[in-house]
């Protein structure tokens, strides 16, 4: 590391702060400087303490010309303490400043505490412009404490990196303890500490929907560690820490280089929110929403019209009025032989079924999810038990079900409201407290006969434009953005 020493012999130091223009610390500070330079302070109009590396980027700084308490003459601005480094550093003064000297702050700023502090920040700021920097806290501050004692430390500090060189793109942080001059032990090159903070929420008030919180108290305390700035003022000493601004952490990047970090595919945000409220009750639809049996349907149907009828139907009209009970949609397709399409129909279904049918990918842990949060389950579908059954031997989620309706529980089926109000009902659940998920428009008419919110999905037989034709109360495109609008969190793509 080398040193950088001032341009100049006759060195311009500018002098800030983050307890505002008007503050005690300051004037001392600018008193005790030009001892050692030309000073020129430039400091925010109020106090900006906490103020840490903040700027101003939506609206114009102003600057004042102010007087000082002894008559001098300073800069005041709406700014924050980078602010101000900035500006004096780009061009509101005849040159560039030689150095930063950032207090004095009327309180330390020893450990942790600097990655809030204004005063420190203004310093952070300089060494970013290739400006030496000190920042100069009055640790212990009280009424008793003399702060011409820390400026004319901090001007001991400067003084001598003046004449010998200033360590490159480094800061020193200066604490001074409350002590005289005479009774300081000397200076120490100290480490950052580490603080403990004693902070908590306090609610304070309350105005309608509006809640007042305390969050930082007083109750701090440090780990005693030797050579460090908490050690050092404590025991009398100042203490000077350089500091610098390279936040890379050098071990974990050796560390985390031999991992075999990939990209894999572009996760895919969920594009939907929860509901409002959340349903204490989610019925599902089984065909096309919870399992995958769309082609299982579609080579069912054209087996049974080839076998019994002689033709072979588009897709489209073989899964036209999927969701009602198989026997309506045969006899939309032939009155006459309806019975014998149900028949054939069936022993295909049921030879296949178990090789075609499987569960969607990511439904079951929706309904383990919905379980875990502790939502009803129910399940409406127009098959029949039998049918319905062989399903759950396939998937293995009928103990994740508190209620199954199916075909021949109820006289009418879907669209009709009466499946879904009889599961309701043995449910326990008022139409209010419940959703129904389906993937047919029968499904969401179903769902709004019966007075319950709607979700359409458009993974299985019907497409978003017919679905959302009914005025669902949502349509989903993936079984993540239905976890999310249940309520469920934490599937893997999401």
């Amino acid at each position: 590391m080398h040193l950088v020493r001032p341009a100049s012999a006759s060195p311009l130091i500018l002098a800030t702060n983050d307890d505002g223009v008007a503050s005690a610390g300051l004037l001392a500070l600018k008193r005790a400087l030009s001892l050692v330079g030309e000073v020129v302070v430039i400091a925010p109009d109020r106090d900006r303490t906490g103020a840490a590396r903040s700027i101003t980027m939506s609206s114009p700084l102003w600057v004042e010309e102010v007087a000082l308490a002894d008559g001098s003459r300073a800069f005041a601005t709406d700014g924050t303490p980078v602010d101000c480094v900035r500006m004096g550093a780009l061009g509101l003064l005849d040159r560039p400043p030689d150095l930063i000297v950032s207090g004095v702050n009327t309180g330390a700023n020893l450990g942790d505490d600097i990655t809030y502090s204004g005063t420190v920040a203004a310093a952070f700021e300089g060494i970013m412009l290739d400006i030496p920097a000190v920042s100069v806290s009055a640790e212990g501050f009280c009424d008793t404490y003399d702060l011409e004692v820390a400026a004319a430390v901090a001007t001991r500090v400067a003084g001598v990196f003046l004449e010998a060189g200033f360590p490159a793109r480094t800061l020193l942080n200066v604490n001074v303890p409350h002590r005289s001059w005479e009774e300081l032990g000397g200076i120490r090159i100290t480490t950052l500490g580490k603080r403990i903070y004693g902070d908590q929420v306090k609610l304070q008030s309350r105005a309608g929907r509006r809640s007042f919180y305390l969050i930082y108290g007083d109750d701090l305390s440090y780990h005693d560690e030797p050579d460090t700035d908490f050690a050092a003022v404590a025991e009398g000493f100042v203490s000077v820490t350089p500091i610098h601004f390279d936040l890379t952490s050098r071990d974990a990047v050796g560390l985390l280089s031999g991992t075999p970090f990939e990209l894999g595919a572009k996760p895919r945000l969920p594009a939907v929110a929860p509901l409002t409220p959340l349903p204490e009750a989610v019925i599902f639809d089984l065909d096309g929403t919870v399992v995958d049996s769309v082609e299982l349907i579609v080579e069912s149907f054209r087996h049974a019209t080839v076998e019994v009828l002689g033709v072979e139907l588009e897709r489209e009209q073989m899964i036209a009025n999927v969701g009602k009970p198989l026997v309506e949609q045969m006899e939309v397709l032939s009155p006459d032989h309806a019975d014998q399409l149900v028949r054939v129909y069936r022993e295909f279904n049921h030879r296949e079924h178990d090789r075609m049918l499987r569960m969607y990918e990511g439904m079951l842990a929706v309904l383990e999810g919905l379980q875990a949060r502790g939502a009803r389950m129910g399940l409406v579908t127009s098959k029949s038990r039998p049918t319905t059954e062989m399903a759950f031997r396939v998937t293995g989620i009928r103990p994740l079900l508190d209620v199954v309706v199916c075909a021949e529980d109820t006289e009418r089926n879907k669209p009709y409201p009466d499946p879904i109000e009889f599961c309701l009902q043995r449910m326990g659940a008022a139409p209010d407290q419940g959703v129904y998920v389906g993937d047919s428009p029968y499904d969401l008419q179903a769902a709004k006969a019966a007075g319950v919110r709607s979700i359409g999905v458009t993974w299985g037989v019907f497409g978003r434009d017919s679905l959302e034709a009914e005025s669902p109360d949502l349509v989903v495109d993936s079984v993540e953005d239905l976890a999310m609008a249940l309520g469920v969190r934490g599937l893997g793509s999401v």
